[in-house]
């Protein structure tokens, strides 16, 4: 018999002889409930209605049932209201009822029917407040409770229901509004009594453990005792924390009461221990538990299983499986799924993959199988996950969604992804920021930029539209199109909501718009944003600043850097920015700016960004400034370094103000400053350049005397001092008496040397001097060979010459240094060749005259490494190799040429100055 065929009513029943029960009637009913046969419950009481029939309340409430399972809301309201008199409805009825109203967004509906049954009116509400908290819709249940208190439906709500609201008011991170609500309670109803379910439900769902432990507090000051379960949630917290101290101590006092922990208490503590890693105190709690007769259960075997699969443990994962079918504990799909998840974090995918076929997995299975597959940009394996998910019938959530969505993307299905995400609204699934960042990310990469235009724009519609992840990935996308305009509307709407800018984000969209619209197109960016107030604008003008000062472009830096302090923005680059400044030779402009500067950018300043304007201004003459400098960097209380006067002091004996320095020096132990092996470094050498080796020797002794080390610079001073005024006596006596057992001769000794006997005439000392120290593995470097060669050819000691000349061109410097020379000819033949070559033809005149060419190019106008001026730089402390050789790197005249000219031609005439300036900066004074 087909109840709901055509041959099939009531009457035809009747007419047969049959005479049904109101009983059997009821049973029937249940029997059709259970299958889901709504329609036709509904078709039978139809008839039983036309007949005239009695009408029970368990049928009335199969009725009501069957019409809400089937959505039709509207006729279940009015069936229910027509009856309420008669058959008042059940709770559960009328919570389901009210439930569908208010998701659809029908409140007053709602508060009707919460009004047919005044006295179940806390239990009902109660009842939907909770059931819109589990499914995550805290904020409805809000909004009904809200409505129905108002409207006066709810009238004196009970614990019960109060309860239940703390419940969604952590859910939605409204803590405040927590202990506004208990202590309006306690003020406006004196006889209002909470209990301990509703201080232990507020433990429960608060969001950290001082909260948590704050309504502990209160709940034992109005003197309610702890239950199990919030001594249980406490010590929750206290392991979730790591503070396992304060969970066993609760634990022990727990005991103490008298209340018995339960399994669910010592997995608590276990979770939290196992989450810290210590595994080992884990398992001794899980023996404990063993030993005082408590049955465990899957969750105790699931949290240990997922501690070891935490510490990449997998072969103690599989044992606690093997435990648990022993004790006759059956491992469910939760059990399971840790395993899986942990084989996939320590990159077992397929071992995980082969575990699932043999479990009825859920969506979490397949969840973490699709994810780590997609991070190994496996296809098949994608492809066929998703093949055995779709077979498995299981229903979606959002998680899973959002992930096929990413694997349909990563196999190319951009096809799929579109139907699944326009897919979600049947699958009463709501897009989230993952969604719609994926969504936004796989339309730009196909270029699909309007159809990720359009996501975006629902994204903006949605209640998630604060979303910083799809916010950066359209203005990355609209950049990439050239959309500038379009992208810096989105960016503008994402000051105006509070976003934050991605660092990548923001240097994609100013390098995307320098390309194209230059320093111009900067300023213009920098001009709309201006008026907006937003951290945005925070790092977009400072990723601006540096991008200007890479491209050279220091006039515009300096120019968004007064809208920064219009605004009163922290210049965070500020250190690179003045360093730019200083490196371009515009120490003064930089000196203006931060004697200029509020007090916003000097907070960021310290003592390093003082001493490299002051270092600058010292190199380019402005000592003044330079001393002013450190005058305003005193009263803004920076406590100028060791370092910082010897940038002044070594600036002092530049300009030939030798005087001045040797003061400053004299004040510095005044000041609290002990000078270094720097501070004498530089007047030594200064004072060597003076001629006042008497001087430079006390310094040379006190510097020992004091504990400081000399290095090999500070002697190399010295002895080339002596040497350029043909005291070579001296010089040797510097080498001897005070140099040797302290630090050992370098390259640039022996040369000073040679360079010093040769400019006597005396070769005999050059040559013993050159063959002494070649015998201790130090040789002599270019310019010693030069001077050697050089002085024998005018003592008229041409076979002497060439053997040294053939020694030289096989020497390691001279072979470095040709290299370079070679290079930068690649047009001509080998330069080394051609004086190898003269060198065995005896021509060694005309192979002095070439190395003559030579030096010139590569020590008087670079002052390259083993230089005279390479030296005396080097004494500066902060001024490393690299940066004087960066500075160093000048062509000869044509390259010089050539260059300026380029400039000049272009209308870059201010470089082509600055160019020429910092070539004139690296010759020698």
């Amino acid at each position: 018999m087909n109840p709901s065929g055509g041959r099939f009513s009531l009457q035809s029943l009747l007419k047969s002889g049959f005479s049904p029960t109101l009983t059997s009637i009821e049973t029937f009913l249940r029997h059709l409930h259970r299958r889901h046969k709504f329609n036709t419950i509904l078709h039978i009481y139809s008839q039983l209605h036309s007949n005239n029939l009695p009408i029970t309340h368990a049928i009335h409430s199969l009725v009501s049932s069957a019409l809400l399972n089937l959505n039709t809301h509207e006729d279940a309201h009015q069936f229910i209201s027509q009856s309420s008199q008669l058959f008042p409805s059940s709770p559960s009825t009328l919570s389901s009822l009210i439930h569908r109203f208010v998701s659809r967004g029908e409140m007053e509906k709602a508060v009707e029917v919460l009004e047919m049954n005044e006295r179940a009116s806390n239990f009902v509400s109660s009842a939907v407040v909770s059931r819109f908290c589990k499914i995550g819709k805290p904020d409805l249940a809000l909004g009904f409770f809200e409505t129905a208190l108002n409207s006066g439906a709810l009238s004196s709500p009970s614990v019960v229901t109060y309860t239940t609201i703390v419940t969604a008011l952590c859910q939605l991170g409204k803590a405040d509004e927590v202990r506004d609500l208990v202590s309006r309670l306690e003020q406006e109803d004196e006889g209002f009594e909470f209990d301990c379910v509703f201080f232990t439900n507020w433990i429960h769902k608060g969001g950290a453990l001082t909260d948590a432990l704050m309504v502990d507090r209160r709940m034992v000051e109005k003197g309610i005792e702890r239950d199990a379960v919030s001594y249980t949630i406490l010590i929750d917290w206290f392991s979730k924390e790591g503070s396992f101290e304060k969970a066993f101590g609760l634990l022990g006092k727990m005991i103490k009461e008298g209340m018995e922990p339960s399994l669910i208490t010592f997995t608590a503590i276990m979770r939290g221990l196992c989450r810290k890693g210590r595994l080992e105190e884990a398992f001794k709690l899980f023996d404990r538990v063993l030993s005082v007769g408590i049955d465990v259960d899957e969750f105790v075997f699931v949290t240990l299983i997922d501690g070891v699969c935490r510490k990449g443990d997998l072969n103690r994962a599989f044992s606690l499986l093997e435990d648990m079918e022993q004790r006759g504990v059956r491992p469910s799909v939760l059990t399971y799924n840790t395993v899986i998840n942990g084989l996939c974090r320590a990159g077992r995918v397929s071992e995980a993959d082969e575990i699932s076929k043999g479990v009825l997995g859920d969506v979490f299975t397949y969840s973490t199988l699709l994810d780590s597959y997609i991070k190994e940009e496996n296809v098949v394996a994608v492809l066929d996950v998703r093949r055995r998910f779709v077979e498995a019938r299981i229903p979606m959530d959002l998680v899973m969604c959002n992930i096929l969505l990413k694997a349909f993307l990563f196999v190319g299905a951009y096809g799929e992804a579109h139907v699944l995400y326009r897919a979600m609204p049947e699958m009463d699934l709501t897009p989230d920021a993952v969604t719609y960042s994926t969504m936004i990310e796989g339309c730009c990469k196909t270029g699909e930029i309007e159809e990720a235009l359009e996501v975006f724009d629902e994204l903006r519609r949605s209640s998630v539209s604060s979303s910083a992840v799809c916010y950066n990935r359209i203005v990355g996308a609209l950049c990439k199109k050239g959309m500038f305009e379009t992208a810096t509307e989105v960016l503008t709407e994402m000051c105006d909501k509070g976003l934050c800018l991605d660092v990548h984000t923001s240097r994609t969209l100013l390098h995307s718009i320098h390309a194209s619209g230059g320093e111009k197109g900067i300023l213009g960016l920098v001009s709309r944003l201006e008026q907006l107030s937003s951290n945005i604008c925070l790092t977009m003008f400072n990723d601006a600043i540096l991008l200007l000062c890479e491209s050279g472009s220091l006039d515009t830096a300096i120019e968004v850097y007064m809208v920064m302090r219009r605004k009163g923005l922290a210049v965070t680059c500020l250190s690179t920015f003045l360093k730019a400044l200083v490196d371009n030779l515009r120490a003064l402009d930089a000196y203006s700016l931060v004697v200029n500067a509020g007090e916003d950018t000097l907070l960021s300043m310290d003592v390093i960004d003082y001493t490299i304007i002051l270092d600058g201004l010292c190199k380019e003459g402005f000592l003044k400034k330079a001393l002013d400098l450190c005058t305003v960097a005193k009263q803004r209380g920076i406590i100028l370094n060791i370092i910082t006067y010897n940038t002044l002091v070594h600036g002092l004996c530049q300009q030939g103000c030798l005087v001045e320095a040797l003061r400053l020096f004299d004040s510095l132990e005044r000041i609290g400053l002990v000078p270094s092996h720097v501070s004498y470094g530089i007047l030594i050498d200064s004072l060597c350049k003076e001629g006042l080796f008497l001087d430079a020797e006390k310094f040379l002794d006190t510097m020992v005397y004091k504990g400081l080390v000399p290095n090999i610079l500070i002697y190399n001073s010295m002895i080339d001092g002596y040497c350029k005024l043909g005291r070579t006596e001296e010089a040797m006596n510097v080498l001897s008496r005070k140099m040797m057992g302290r630090v050992t001769p370098d390259a640039f000794t022996v040369s000073s040397l040679i360079k010093g006997y040769s400019k006597k005439g005396d070769m005999e000392e050059a040559l013993r001097v050159f063959a002494e120290f070649k015998g201790k593995n130090i040789s002599a470097d270019f310019l010693g060979f030069l001077y050697l060669i050089k002085g024998l050819c005018t003592k008229g000691r041409m076979e002497e010459a060439r053997s040294v000349l053939r020694e030289m061109l096989v020497s390691e410097p001279f072979v470095e240094l040709i290299n370079r020379v070679d290079a930068e000819l690649v047009e001509s033949e080998s330069v080394r060749g051609f004086l190898v070559e003269l060198c065995e033809q005896g021509r060694v005149p005309q192979a002095v005259k070439i190395l003559d060419e030579i030096s010139s190019t590569f020590y008087l106008s670079s002052g390259k490494k083993n230089s005279g001026s390479y030296q005396r730089l080097q004494l500066l402390n902060g001024v490393g190799e690299k940066k004087v050789e960066g500075e160093g790197c000048v062509d000869d005249f044509h390259s010089l040429h050539s260059t300026v000219s380029s400039l000049c031609s272009s209308g870059k005439l201010k470089q082509a100055n600055e160019f020429v300036m910092s070539v004139l900066s690296c010759m020698p004074k």
